[in-house]
C-alpha cells in the first residue's frame, strides 16, 4: 500500500502526456536534455578555469631581467650554491619556480625557489609581489 501513491502519480502523468509510451519518451528526452546541459555547463566551467590558469601561468614576471646581489651564503639542496658577493639574473619565473643565471657561473641556468632567493639576496618575497 506504501507505493500506491507513486503508482498513482505515474498513472496520472502517463494519462496527461498520452500514455505510458509517451511518458517514457518524455522521460528519456528530458534526461538527455538535462545530461547535455550538465555536460555543456561542466565544459564551460572547465574552459574558464583553464583560461584563468593560463593567464596566471603567462603573467608577466615582475623581476625578469633584474640582477640581484647575494648577501649571504646558501644552498638550495638541489645543486645551487650561492656565496655572498655572487650576482644572478632572473630569466623567467612561474609562481614558485624561478629560472636564474648566475653571472660568471659555469653550470647555468638554475631552477630554484623564490623562498631560497629571498633568503640569500634582495629578491622580493611572494607577499611583496602580491601586494604590488
Amino acid at each position: 500500500m506504501g507505493n500506491l501513491g507513486g503508482y498513482q502519480t505515474m498513472t496520472t502523468l502517463a494519462k496527461k502526456v498520452g500514455g505510458p509510451g509517451a511518458l517514457t519518451l518524455v522521460i528519456a528526452v528530458g534526461g538527455w536534455a538535462f545530461g547535455r546541459g550538465a555536460e555543456a555547463g561542466g565544459k564551460s566551467v572547465f574552459k574558464a578555469a583553464a583560461r584563468v590558469a593560463a593567464m596566471k601561468r603567462n603573467a608577466a614576471c615582475s623581476t625578469k631581467g633584474q640582477v640581484f646581489a647575494v648577501v649571504s651564503d646558501g644552498e638550495d639542496g638541489k645543486g645551487l650554491a650561492l656565496r655572498a658577493g655572487d650576482q644572478y639574473r632572473v630569466m623567467e619565473c612561474d609562481r614558485e619556480a624561478i629560472l636564474i643565471e648566475v653571472l660568471g657561473g659555469t653550470n647555468n641556468p638554475y631552477f630554484t625557489s623564490e623562498q631560497f632567493l629571498a633568503s640569500v639576496s634582495g629578491f622580493p618575497a611572494a607577499e611583496k609581489i602580491d601586494a604590488e
